[in-house]
């Protein structure tokens, strides 16, 4: 390792160029701005803990969902791939047992007391919460959990839909098992990060953002089992075709509070599973439930039933989406997904809260996405837990300008994002 004085010099001269091409690509205006974000991301660092500490930098990608809403919960097929929207740390170990984390946009400092290992409800959906989860989890395989300081930068969106969690639990994660040797796999980091979101911060997700985040690339990942998912890695090269951008647009409404709405889609899909003995739709045979239906409608409700009806059918189109992706059959793929983004209006319902329906930023973005693209070849869906966040696009070249234009005038400057994907997962990147 060394001081964070000295590798700030080194990333300003160039030294460490090749590592930032890999994870951002090679323009050269993209370069000069992640040097300047991990230069800054290092003095940061010095201004909170002190000059003269050897330091490691980690990074871990956010995600963009292509397939599997609300499926993988439910022990379904997921796919999603990581983006070059990141979460970078710098951190360096200490010997009082404490975790200290200042991440750049928050006022506070979390301050995790290792000794204390339960959930703290003063902690609940909190990022303390996290970190504490992911460190209790090394701890119950038997790995040694240590103190460290750290700063954060993330140019993951908050509250968007593209799982600004899911990096800030993978970069911690990574930092926990480089640092002090743990020799998990990132598969398993993955699933402590998915114990640490739902037992300590309060939030049922499934395992798809963690896994994507820790993996890199374009994951497909099958939850039939969850305790051991069958996870297939896809190259990033066999997925856009050339003259073809993904775009997402942040509509500037955050979703990170409305986890009540995110638990009620797996609460109601469960409740429908409970009807047939079973714990998840996963496990429920589709006739069965089409047989049955006038019994699961008294039992549960006209909603759940729907959105069991969306499990079903976004199970299957994401396995064929899968399919079509490596048979390189792209376009397939696109009206597959233009199909997902129907079905999360009709049958899943999250694409605004129900609570709020004066609100629905997802829902103009999905609509102007689709007077702009219906013609083109292009595709739109909305993406993640829902009810508010980003919508993502398949966008040709051909509309790339009007379409981000467009997308920039009604929900700010800045809100349209050409994303890269990206191959490198969650890890060491300057050790």
């Amino acid at each position: 390792m060394a001081t964070s004085a000295q590798r700030r010099q080194e990333i300003g001269a160039g030294v460490w160029d090749d590592v930032l091409r890999a994870l951002y690509g090679p323009s050269e205006e993209v370069l000069a701005r992640q040097r300047d974000r991990w230069c800054q991301a290092l003095a940061q660092f010095e201004c909170y803990f002190g000059p003269g500490r050897q330091v490691e930098l980690y990074t871990a990608p956010g995600r963009a969902e292509l397939g599997g809403n609300h499926t993988d919960h439910q022990h379904g097929y997921g796919l999603a791939a990581a983006v070059d929207l990141d979460l970078v740390a710098v951190a360096s170990p200490n010997t009082d047992r404490y975790i200290r984390v200042k991440s750049w946009g928050f006022n506070k400092l979390d301050v995790i007391d290792l000794s204390q290992q339960d959930p703290r409800s003063e902690e609940s959906t909190h990022s303390a919460s996290l970190i504490r989860g992911l460190a209790e989890g090394f701890r119950g395989l038997g790995r040694p959990v240590g103190g460290y300081d750290a700063y954060t930068v993330s140019s993951v969106l908050r509250g968007s839909g593209l799982s600004s969690s899911a990096a800030f639990e993978m970069a911690m994660g990574a930092v926990m098992n480089g640092m002090y040797g743990c020799g998990l796999t990132p598969a398993q980091v993955a699933r402590l990060g998915q114990y640490a979101e739902n037992i300590y911060f309060g939030k049922p997700s499934g395992l798809l953002d963690q896994l994507t985040s820790a993996l890199g690339g374009v994951v497909f990942a099958d939850f039939q089992d969850p305790e051991s998912p069958r996870v297939e890695k896809i190259h990033t090269r066999e997925l856009l075709p050339a003259g073809m951008s993904l775009c997402v647009t942040d509509t500037r409404g955050s979703h990170s509070e409305l986890t009540a709405e995110f638990a009620a889609i797996r609460r109601e899909m469960e409740a429908v599973a409970a009807c047939f003995d079973c714990q998840v739709l996963g496990q429920v045979d589709e006739a069965a439930f089409w047989a049955q239906l006038s019994r699961v409608r008294a039992c549960c409700g006209d909603r759940a039933c729907l959105r069991a009806v969306h499990f079903f059918e976004e199970n299957a189109r994401t396995l064929a989406e899968h399919r079509a992706l490596r048979a390189g059959r792209f376009e397939e793929f696109l009206r597959l997904v233009r199909q997902s983004g129907h079905a999360s209006f009709t049958l899943c319902q999250n694409v605004y809260s129900s609570a709020d329906p004066r609100r629905q930023s997802l829902s103009v973005a999905l609509a102007l996405s689709q007077h702009i693209l219906e013609d083109s070849g292009g595709a739109w869906r909305m993406q993640g837990g829902g009810f508010a966040g980003t919508i993502q696009a398949f966008v040709p070249a051909n509309c790339l300008e009007r379409y981000c234009a467009a997308m920039d005038s009604v929900f700010g400057p800045g809100s349209c994002h050409i994303l890269t994907l990206r191959e490198q997962g969650a890890g060491l990147a300057i050790g």
